[in-house]
């Protein structure tokens, strides 16, 4: 199927985590310029290269601070230099901060809140105004199913992606009129090393009687971890002419929905 992605410019944040990655080399392989932005330059650069390896030379590293305003800034005015537009955003940021409610610390909540929540901000407030110059724009936020279904141990992220997916529904109403549209992704367990983190995480908290009512080991519908594929081809449909009526929209990408993690 044609999802009509060649030649577009895509931005890709968290490009060096395992979602952000397989997102990047999806978005690639289906005709996009993807650019690869994160902090780590050696984990973007493993992004770049797998894209290389399948003989597509057509991805570039952008190294930034999405909790750096001037940072974003640069970025965009980067890409909008390098290729004259920015089509497609995707924002995938996540931060490993877990824990007790009562444990966590507020430099912990802020963190998450910059991070994410304030960075997925940042980074659409640097591509919006290109979108609408061009009249075109495509942009997914990745959240997460706790911004509906929160788990003991992620409730800094949890919290911020029922903000995440309460913006995003927010500017797609704002930016419909722009040929922009704007949807969120929101995945469940993924078999990544930050879902076992997590499932780890919780797995203490129920040792210590603080878990909610849903029974431990619960499994999705689906029986099985989703993959990182799942949610790249999820974000692909999102950005493609595949999904012309859909804006404002939250794709849960979560197997079902009644896994405890």
């Amino acid at each position: 199927m044609d999802l009509a992605l060649n030649g577009r410019i895509a931005w890709i944040t968290g490009a060096g985590g395992a979602l952000g990655a397989a997102i990047a080399e999806t978005l690639a392989a289906e005709g996009a310029r993807a650019y690869l932005s994160g902090r780590d330059p050696q984990r973007l650069e493993a992004t770049r290269q797998r894209i290389a390896a399948r003989g597509i030379d057509s991805s570039s590293v952008v190294v930034m601070d999405i909790s750096q305003r001037a940072d974003v800034d640069r970025a965009a005015a980067g890409i909008l230099a390098a290729s004259g537009r920015i089509d497609i955003l995707v924002n995938c940021t996540a931060l490993p901060i877990f824990g007790a409610f009562l444990e966590l610390q507020d430099a912990d909540w802020e963190e998450v809140i910059q991070a994410k929540y304030l960075g997925y901000v940042r980074t659409m407030r640097a591509a919006l105004p290109a979108m609408v110059e061009q009249n075109f724009g495509r942009i997914v936020n990745v959240s997460g199913r706790g911004g509906r279904q929160p788990t003991p141990a992620h409730l800094p992220g949890s919290s911020v992606n029922a903000a995440v997916n309460l913006l995003t529904k927010g500017l797609a109403d704002i930016y419909g009129k722009h040929n922009i549209r704007i949807n969120a992704v929101a995945p469940g367990p993924i078999d990544t090393p930050r879902y076992a983190t997590i499932a780890s995480e919780n797995a203490e908290l129920a040792k210590q009687g603080q878990t909610g009512s849903r029974p431990a080991g619960a499994i999705t519908p689906v029986p099985r971890l989703g993959t990182p594929q799942d949610v790249a081809d999820a974000v692909a449909f999102l950005v493609s002419e595949r999904s012309n009526y859909t804006t404002g929209g939250i794709l849960a990408v979560d197997g079902g929905g009644t896994s405890t993690v």
